[in-house]
């Protein structure tokens, strides 16, 4: 499709790749309905991002049809039902850390599963190795219910681009598009491979401390941009198998 009007190319690429990443998580089964969200900043646009429209099951979600909403809550475009927890958890992620533009937070079965064990995200796994290393903790709050929860995420999650949310699921964070992909898909493999090691032991074998310190360099956010290699393999599947993502 073609860039509407009014819509700068900048704002345009933004979209498109949000809306990738909207379906590549349905592709990989990172859904529940209508009720989680992913976000990208618009950088020439201040205090301004693009979620998911509260109404739209993630196939159906298109650049075109993405909400534009600005921080203090206000929507500016996209004439769809605003997510609140969505505008509250990413307009604080967002605001906190300004060397981030996507965020994605999503409420898998395995990543609950692992925010409600004690001992979090184990090292069970090469997976789990490539985000140990920049992985935090939030508790559970009701994002609706509790005014400052926005700022206490941002808070929690610090300088790291991964965070558990307890009782609740995971949140990512990235500089590009391919990054908060790479470190979504890391973290819910880790949390699924955890949930099958822990259904057939009680005893797992973990990753040494001095192995862990190697796969801490490789998922570290600092030796570069994560998921440049994968990104472009996977819009080339969107755009054999889905591309009305860009209309």
């Amino acid at each position: 499709m073609a860039r509407p009007g009014g819509i700068s190319e900048a704002e345009w690429v933004t979209r498109v790749e949000l809306a990738a990443l909207f379906r590549l998580a349905s592709v990989y089964g990172w859904t529940d309905l209508t009720s989680t969200h992913i976000s990208a900043r618009l950088v020439e646009e201040p205090d301004t991002f693009l979620l998911n429209s509260y109404d739209l099951m993630f196939p159906e979600i298109t650049a075109s049809n993405l909400s534009k909403i600005g921080f203090d809550g206000v929507p500016q475009s996209g004439g769809h039902a605003v997510n609140l927890a969505g505008h509250i958890i990413h307009s604080g992620v967002l605001a906190a850390r300004p060397d981030v533009n996507f965020v994605i937070h999503s409420h898998t079965r395995a990543g609950i599963a692992v925010s409600a064990m004690p001992g979090g995200l184990l090292p069970l796994s090469q997976h789990a190795g490539f985000v140990l290393g920049t992985l935090a903790s939030h508790p559970y709050q009701d994002s609706t219910a509790v005014a400052d929860e926005g700022a206490v995420l941002g808070r929690d999650l610090g300088a790291n681009f991964a965070m558990l949310l307890q009782n609740h699921g995971l949140l990512v964070v990235g500089r590009t598009a391919a990054e908060a992909y790479i470190y979504h898909y890391y973290l819910e493999m880790a949390c699924r491979i955890q949930v099958d090691i822990l259904a057939g032991t009680s005893e797992p074998i973990q990753i040494t401390p001095d192995a862990q310190d190697a796969l801490d360099t490789w998922g570290d956010p600092a030796s570069g941009l994560q998921g440049e290699v994968q990104w472009p393999a996977l819009l080339r599947m969107l755009d054999r198998t889905q591309p009305d993502y860009c209309d």
